[in-house]
């Protein structure tokens, strides 16, 4: 009986134990990485031993045949979304245009929903991505409080 009544009681501790923080809508699409510097000394690594694509995320926002058609969407985009890469693949026949280098299906969904009104045929595709340019606060460890 004993058993029965401090199954629930245990799991309600662990579950209200700490709080869940969200991020919010005002996040940017830049993340800032708090690690250890060693971190960013074996990307930096990976960097310079050939290996530049990871696995993620882009919106692709055109498909088609004709080329000068995708460099005129590749354009347009490039005007209306500066800080957003484009980029424009052949594979034979076709021309596509995508965009951004994204880790996450999310952070690709929040370019997506920005840039649906001027591109309504935009989609998130999972593709090899460039590493990202990240926002980077280097931080010390932090020394345990007594």
């Amino acid at each position: 009986m004993i058993k029965k009544c401090l199954f629930p009681v245990f799991f309600a501790c662990v579950f209200w134990a700490k709080p869940v923080h969200a991020q919010t809508a005002g996040d940017s699409i830049h993340p800032y990485i708090h690690a250890d510097p060693t971190v960013f000394a074996l990307v930096e690594k990976r960097k310079t031993i050939g290996i530049k694509n990871l696995k993620g995320y882009r919106v692709k926002i055109h498909f088609g045949g004709e080329k000068a058609k995708a460099n005129e969407v590749k354009v347009k985009f490039c005007q209306l979304y500066p800080d957003v890469p484009a980029y424009i693949d052949y594979d034979t026949p076709n021309f596509s245009i995508t965009v951004g280098n994204f880790r996450s299906r999310l952070e690709a969904y929040k370019v997506f929903k920005d840039i649906q009104t001027d591109f309504p045929n935009a989609f998130i595709v999972e593709m090899k991505i460039e590493y990202p340019d990240l926002t980077v606060k280097k931080e010390e460890p932090k020394t345990p409080e007594k």
